[in-house]
């Protein structure tokens, strides 16, 4: 069998070693700069399987995810968009310059003829309008004007994101694999983050960016309605530009795209394991056969997670068939379905 073995450079070695770490340090001490601070619960099968993979590490993720973002104000200083007494793990901006994040959910919504379902639903509980969720109040549908220095509105943004996934890789023999695996599974926007990697042997080791622009959506939905004294102080307004149906629409569209996102990180995972085996030295090869310990072909991943799910639909269940027991109403509402794809 025609194979070639890559040797990885002891630097790559020393930078996983280091991620690693601090990927393993327990939940309630692990942050990062993400809105959710942490590593998304749809995504952590597929860094776990590509980390155990000799050349390649994550540094970076997201599972795909819904998002509301209030735009800053012009010219302003992010750290000042943050609420007063707020504590948060993440930069005020989440990446995108100084505003406001009012949603973010990286799972798909549950609704119901147009109300939205929050997590942990129970039964004695209104169920909120999409608007309500979103930190909004109806509008009159009628956009907003400048003001009067002349300055444009900052507007409400809806976002749904696929995901996206950063792999340092030891060598460019490494990141060829990744980016092979990426094109094929529908990752088409995939590329290498920088191309100081071909500088010579002590460049940084090349860093492969998993994307896909073509599953994105964004729509304009709301804007900031100022108290006249130009801050987030409490006394301001978010107005929606659009019907509580539309913002149904859009959830409804994104929870699709969910879907889709979902098998195409399956046919990534897919793709790769199979495109990577070890041999006894660290080296990797690209044309072997041999799959990694723990290696699950996608029909086999497939009905353990359908397992996994009815399991906990069924757990689910019975609390709240004890919860009800214990109260002595009758529960109506269906049970909760697990999200996880």
């Amino acid at each position: 069998m025609d194979t070639e073995t890559i040797m990885i450079p002891q630097t790559f070695v020393s930078r996983k070693s280091k991620i690693l770490a601090e990927l393993s340090a327990p939940d309630e001490e692990y942050s990062d700069l993400s809105p959710k601070g942490s590593v998304d619960e749809g995504i952590r099968d597929l860094i776990q399987d590509i980390n155990t993979l000799p050349g390649l590490v994550t540094t970076s993720s997201c599972a795909g995810r819904i998002s509301v973002f209030l735009e800053g104000r012009r010219g302003s200083n992010p750290a000042e968009e943050a609420n007063a007494g707020e504590e948060r793990k993440f930069v005020p901006s989440g990446g995108k310059g100084a505003g406001k994040w009012l949603y973010v959910s990286h799972e798909p919504m549950e609704t119901e003829n147009g109300r939205a379902i929050p997590k942990g639903f129970e039964a004695n509980k209104e169920r909120k309008s999409l608007l309500e969720v979103f930190g909004m109040v109806a509008g009159d549908g009628n956009p907003p004007s400048v003001d009067k220095e002349g300055h444009a509105p900052r507007l409400v943004r809806f976002h749904f994101e696929p995901m996206i996934l950063h792999i340092m890789t030891a060598t460019l023999g490494h990141a060829q694999p990744v980016l092979s695996a990426a094109s094929s599974s529908g990752f088409r926007e995939s590329g290498l983050q920088s191309l100081r990697c071909l500088e010579g042997d002590k460049a940084p080791s090349p860093i492969v960016a998993v994307r896909s622009a073509g599953l994105a959506l964004e729509s304009v939905i709301g804007y900031y309605e100022d108290d006249g004294h130009g801050g987030d102080d409490g006394q301001g307004v978010i107005r929606s530009l659009v019907t509580d149906e539309y913002l149904q629409l859009l959830v409804s569209m994104s929870n699709e795209r969910f879907l889709t996102n979902s098998e195409r990180k399956e046919r990534f995972r897919t793709a790769l394991l199979s495109a990577y085996s070890t041999d006894q030295s660290g080296g990797m090869r690209t044309k072997g056969k041999t799959k990694p310990d723990g290696w699950e072909d996608a029909e086999t991943r497939r009905e353990r997670k359908r397992a996994e799910g009815l399991a906990k639909k069924k757990l689910l269940e019975e609390q709240a068939k004890q919860e009800n027991g214990k109260s002595g109403v009758e529960d109506h509402a269906e049970p909760v379905r697990s999200l996880n794809t």
